[in-house]
């Protein structure tokens, strides 16, 4: 197993690759770059947790009207870089954003996240968080929380990586009980911040979702508090202070953060999503904005927000898609991001070559083996993904098994992981009937004579199926462990992202109650790395899961 200590100090080496990075907005080449000594947040940023921390007082506006202030939002980027090559990548990503802050209203921008930034992807399981830093060093964000997956290398590699940001980590509700402060307090991370724009003070805090500490890896000492209690505390200090309008970095599931809106007077605009829906338009509950622009680098959310002397007046939204964006040439991707992301790309080649473990056996995902009958890596994989989600059962499409080769005895590397498992799938949890297991297996196998890649490679269960019967017809038996499938029995069936939202024509599982949804699985290649690293060797083999008749 690998030492977490060596994983530390050498993430902190590969995260410094090139990286001299500068702060919030100044990341942007424009405007006046401000720096704090302790290279955590803006100097304009205060919280009334640090005793040694002197209020700044407001300047008063020199009319009585209004201000306009952009906010682009979010982050929620899961560890991923995107490819240099391609549309969809952080330097684009960051380019857009400083243009559009570029333009704001007499300039007056601000830039937040709102967690998952740095797992799951096979760069995070190489470089284990430090990536994503300093890509947003060098970049334009002032402000990011704790979503779950920041706990996924565990709390000592989360504190590293808050040490190494430059831009200011806030929540609510992510708690050391040692200290009874913010987690990792002593890194630079703040219950809330306040951050004061052309007169206008802004208040700035964040949620995780109560259940981190079930998804993830949080420790010992690391407590997660009720959401709504949280940010009601945050927000009663951050109105005692004087702050104008309070902005919540959200990582809740957006129908939960309308509830907390709903619940919690005094928050003006709650940004991000846990689930990674799309809104149209913002939401508004009770007066405040509810703004949700889904995950990764589809899109980039512009609120307008004019504030006057009663806080929150107005607010204008332009939701940009990337992609379009990059493609009509409107996108300069940003300088320093992108030579880091190059950097970042040429040495994740480097680390894709290095072995993490050895097989004993050879590993059939031959597209042949992977579409018709069980594989033994397909065995391994459903294991693993069961296992990881304490399932009852767990089924993989075999046509997200690529590569189409039968892998000799010897050691894996992280390159053999990821051709095998390219796509960006990750691991889903749902709650379904033996009903509508049945009807899954019959789907995946009513088409395995044209080689499609819905069919299934299965875990905790096994079944026999007859090729030549009718489609639809051809399942004879089914078992869960050592029992034969109850169709009115509720079993938990631990997927894919893809699978479960129908994909291949797993239209069944849209049904299915989602106990843990993709936002808290893990990606697969990643997961599958860590897995092999874990257990130094594997072995898999066939055992009569699946059976031809």
């Amino acid at each position: 197993m690998t030492d977490r200590t060596t994983d530390i100090e050498r993430r902190r080496l590969l995260g410094y690759v090139g990286a001299t990075g500068v702060t919030a907005l100044a990341g942007c080449l424009f405007g006046e770059e401000t720096t704090d000594d302790e290279g955590n947040g803006d100097e304009n940023a205060t919280d009334s947790d640090d005793p040694n921390s002197e209020e700044t007082e407001s300047e008063e506006s020199t009319d009585d009207g209004s201000t306009t202030v952009r906010l682009l939002h979010d982050t929620h980027l899961h560890g991923s870089m995107g490819s240099p090559d391609e549309a969809l990548n952080v330097a684009n990503y960051f380019g857009l954003m400083c243009d559009l802050a570029a333009d704001a209203p007499d300039g007056n921008a601000l830039v937040v996240g709102n967690g998952d930034d740095l797992h799951t992807s096979v760069e995070s399981s190489v470089f284990d968080g430090g990536h994503m830093v300093s890509l947003f060093n060098a970049g334009p964000l002032e402000y990011d929380t704790y979503g779950n997956h920041e706990f996924d290398n565990g709390p000592e590699s989360l504190r590293e990586n808050v040490a190494d940001s430059e831009f200011t980590w806030v929540s609510a509700n992510v708690r050391d009980e040692r200290t009874d402060d913010v987690f990792a307090a002593e890194e630079g991370a703040r219950r809330y911040a306040i951050e004061e724009i052309d007169g206008v003070k802004f208040g700035i805090t964040g949620l995780a979702p109560a259940d981190t500490p079930d998804v993830s890896s949080v420790g010992d000492h690391v407590e997660v508090l009720d959401p709504e209690t949280a940010v009601e505390a945050v927000v009663s200090e951050l109105r005692d202070e004087g702050a104008d309008a309070i902005v919540l970095l959200s990582h809740l599931a957006s129908p939960v953060a309308q509830e907390v809106v709903a619940s919690v007077d005094g928050i003006d605009v709650a940004v991000g999503d846990h689930a990674a829906m799309v809104y149209d338009e913002p939401e508004t509950v009770d007066g405040a904005v509810v703004s949700v622009v889904g995950d990764e680098f589809d899109y980039v959310g512009q609120l307008d927000l004019e504030v006057g002397n009663d806080g929150l007046v107005d607010h204008s939204f332009e939701r940009y898609d990337l992609a379009e964006q990059v493609e009509s040439g409107e996108v300069t991707p940003h300088e320093e991001v992108q030579s880091l992301l190059e950097e970042y790309e040429a040495a994740l080649e480097a680390e894709l070559d290095v072995v993490i473990g050895e097989t004993t056996e050879p590993l059939d995902v031959r597209t042949e083996t992977v579409r018709s009958a069980e594989s033994n890596f397909g065995n391994w994989l459903t294991d693993v993904m069961r296992a990881d989600l304490e399932a009852d059962v767990a089924l993989q499409n075999g046509g997200g098994i690529r590569s189409d080769e039968l892998y000799p005895v010897g050691g894996i590397t992280r390159r053999t992981v990821v051709d095998i498992l390219p796509f960006p799938n990750r691991t889903v949890k749902l709650e379904v009937t033996g009903a509508t297991l049945r009807e899954a297996i019959e789907l995946g196998v009513s088409t395995v004579t044209e080689g499609h890649g819905r069919f299934p490679q299965v875990s905790g269960m096994a079944y026999a199926y007859d090729p030549d019967a009718p489609a639809g017809e051809r399942v004879e038996e089914i078992t869960v462990g050592d029992e034969p499938l109850e169709a009115d029995a509720t079993y938990e069936l631990a997927t894919n992202d893809f699978v479960a939202g129908g994909g291949d024509g797993y239209e069944m599982f849209a049904d299915g109650d989602v106990l843990v949804p993709a936002d808290e699985g893990t990606l697969l290649s990643a997961l599958a790395i860590e897995a092999i690293q874990e257990a130094e060797v594997i072995g898999p083999e066939t055992e009569g899961r699946i059976e031809v008749v």
